[in-house]
């Protein structure tokens, strides 16, 4: 697997090709299954500590609305959350459940990750409450929370914070919130942002520490429901190759069926 990452790649996706039987890097242009699940592995590389390190990952998937569905209102529409258990990782944890499987509404999801609105007093906000963990950072401090609002540079020249990258809106992802002036403006467009258009959305969030190869590999699952099916993954502590510290972009791959 080391052997197939790219000398400046700190982020990749690989894929399991039952035919090869090998590993093989998902190419930025997508994969087309077949039909078939996808047993895929993220692998995050480390440039800058020696020692190992935690972290944790956002897996986002789902796929674009074809032009003859119905998109639902957003209240309406459902995105899966999980959060399996890993005792491993628990350190960090403190009065949440180990373990989180619910939905919430677009609604709730759009307006805490892309707007950076508090979750609601309600069963939508308190399963966001639940659904979100603390990990051990690359700091190994517990300071780095899932929700957290905290943005990247002490200067504010880059607006992204680990909240935002929840984001179903890859402008949100990339840049930052969105204005909540701006969304009081308009009430429907404040609705969501990050889900329009799409279906069967679901996230997860896995957490890992890297070895003494200064790596982590996370096995993923991944069962398409349709065409235009996508995933994306966002470490929450990935940092590329570079002069300093600065967050991962966010890799975005197509799965076709």
């Amino acid at each position: 697997m080391a052997q197939l990452m790219s000398d400046f790649a700190a982020q990749e996706l690989f894929y399991w090709d039952p035919d090869t039987k090998t590993w093989a890097a998902v190419p930025d242009g997508g994969l087309s299954l077949s039909g078939r699940d996808a047993q895929l592995i993220y692998v995050t590389r480390e440039f800058f500590q020696d020692e190992p390190r935690s972290g944790a990952i956002v897996v986002k998937t789902g796929r674009k609305i074809d032009t003859s569905e119905k998109d639902p209102e957003p209240a309406r529409k459902k995105i899966k959350l999980d959060r399996a258990k890993q005792a491993e990782f628990d350190s960090c944890r403190g009065r949440e459940p180990s373990s989180f499987d619910g939905r919430v509404s677009a609604l709730e999801y759009d307006r805490y990750h892309d707007y950076g609105y508090d979750a609601s007093d309600n069963e939508d906000g308190r399963s966001l409450g639940e659904f979100h963990t603390r990990y051990v950072s690359r700091s190994g401090r517990c300071d780095a929370a899932t929700d957290s609002t905290t943005f990247d540079a002490p200067l504010r020249w880059d607006w992204r914070s680990n909240r935002s990258q929840f984001s179903f809106d890859p402008s949100v992802v990339s840049g930052g919130f969105h204005s909540q002036i701006m969304a009081g403006l308009s009430i429907r467009g404040a609705a969501a942002v990050g889900s329009v258009g799409l279906a069967d959305q679901r996230v997860d969030i896995i957490k890992y520490r890297t070895n003494a190869q200064k790596m982590a590999c996370i096995a993923l699952r991944v069962k398409p429901t349709g065409k235009n099916f996508f995933i994306r993954v966002n470490d929450l502590e990935g940092a590329p190759k570079g002069g300093r510290l600065i967050r991962a972009d966010e890799l975005s791959r197509q799965l076709t069926r």
